[in-house]
């Protein structure tokens, strides 16, 4: 039996009491519909006020070295596991951050779906936190989500929010996504940390992304001069094939394509 985070309500209050909250979850997803295998990740909902960032763990870590050395780590190699979520939710602004494979530029989309979400009288128990059910619509996807009142905040994990309580649990109708919380922490200093917004794009404008990468995953560095070698096990500098590793990348696009946002998966040819 899954292991759920056990908090008690006492607990909760003096962690809310805190500057700064850190919510932590598990997504468990399924990236291909073809294959059974799940991928499963830990995800940071750092929560300052009404703004709050969610990301990889990775993420964070990279972001905390840019704020103090200016340096950070790559980001994910390709597009459709990017869940980088910057939330105002006093401006009513959620936006979705996106880094280029290899080259890693920075844009931003704005996310302006509506969520209308039906509370429903079903409750449950996570663990000992009681949770109320929820139903909404996001990304041509049916979602489940169990809240808990007793956690006095709107938010949640990826670009959920505006539930009268904190967000334990959420996923598809289908179960190919799903986030549970599994960790919660205070912090006595600003974990947000100042990041770049980059340039940004409509989904539109980030679909074609996608299949310009598909089409040719390396035309960035073939338009930038940048030379494409590698080393061999004897440290010594090759030539890159670069039809062969084209090939295996949109093999990989195209079988990895159940993105979170289904009405915006590209069609690949």
């Amino acid at each position: 039996m899954k292991k759920f985070f056990l908090i008690s309500l006492l607990n909760f209050l003096y962690i809310l009491s805190a500057q700064n909250i850190t919510f932590i979850y598990e997504l468990k997803y399924k990236p291909n519909l073809v294959e059974d295998d799940f991928v499963t990740k830990v995800y940071y909902l750092d929560v300052l006020g009404k703004q709050s960032v969610f990301r990889s763990e990775q993420d964070r870590y990279s972001d905390s070295l840019v704020q103090k050395t200016g340096l950070g780590l790559g980001r994910s190699p390709v597009f459709n596991v990017q869940f980088y979520i910057k939330k105002n939710l006093a401006k009513m602004s959620i936006i979705k951050n996106i880094n280029t494979p290899l080259m890693n530029d920075q844009y931003y989309i704005h996310i302006t779906d509506s969520l209308y979400w039906q509370i429903l009288p079903d409750k449950m128990k996570i663990g000992n936190i009681e949770c109320q059910k929820a139903v909404v619509k996001y990304g041509g996807r049916n979602w489940t989500a169990w809240f808990a009142e007793s956690i006095p905040l709107q938010e949640g994990p990826y670009i959920f929010n505006g539930l009268p309580g904190q967000i334990v649990k959420i996923s598809d109708e289908n179960s190919e996504y799903d986030f549970t919380l599994i960790k919660t922490k205070k912090s006595d200093k600003n974990n947000m940390f100042a990041l770049r917004a980059g340039k940004e794009i409509t989904w539109e404008e980030f679909q074609k992304m996608q299949l310009d990468y598909y089409n040719d995953p390396y035309a960035e560095i073939k338009a930038r001069n940048i030379k494409y070698q590698i080393g061999d096990v004897n440290g010594n500098l090759i030539s890159m094939d670069l039809r062969t590793l084209t090939k295996n990348i949109q093999k990989k696009l195209k079988e990895n394509n159940n993105v979170i946002e289904l009405n915006k998966a590209v069609q690949y040819p």
